[in-house]
C-alpha cells in the first residue's frame, strides 16, 4: 500500500506567493477590463468579491470597512483597496489561517 506524507507547513509556504501572485493578476486583469469607478456600488462589490448579498451587508456593517452612507450605500474604491492590504497583512502577521497542519 502506497503512503503519502505531507509536511503541511512546507506545503502553504510554498503555495503562499502563487496563491498572491494568481489573485493580483486577476485584480490587475479585472482592472483592465473593467475600470471600477471611484464609488462602488453593492453590487459593483458583489460582483468584484464574488460574494452574495448576505456578506456584502456583514463586510458594510464592520465598522472599519470603507462604507459611504450619506449619499445611499456607497463604498470608496481606493480605500477598499487599503483595507483590504491591511487586513491580509493582518491575517497574516496575527493568525494561521494561512498554515495547515
Amino acid at each position: 500500500m502506497l503512503t503519502v506524507e505531507f509536511d503541511y507547513e512546507k506545503l502553504a509556504e510554498a503555495m503562499r506567493p502563487v496563491v498572491r501572485e494568481e489573485i493580483q493578476e486577476m485584480m490587475k486583469s479585472k482592472s483592465e477590463s473593467q475600470e471600477w469607478p471611484p464609488l462602488l456600488t453593492v453590487t459593483q462589490l458583489k460582483e468584484l468579491f464574488h460574494i452574495k448579498s448576505w456578506k456584502a451587508s456583514e463586510l458594510m456593517g464592520r465598522p472599519d470597512f470603507p462604507v459611504i452612507r450619506e449619499a445611499g450605500v456607497l463604498i470608496h474604491r481606493d480605500k477598499l483597496f487599503e483595507w483590504i492590504d491591511r487586513h491580509t497583512k493582518w491575517v497574516d502577521d496575527n493568525t494561521s489561517y494561512f498554515k495547515v497542519g
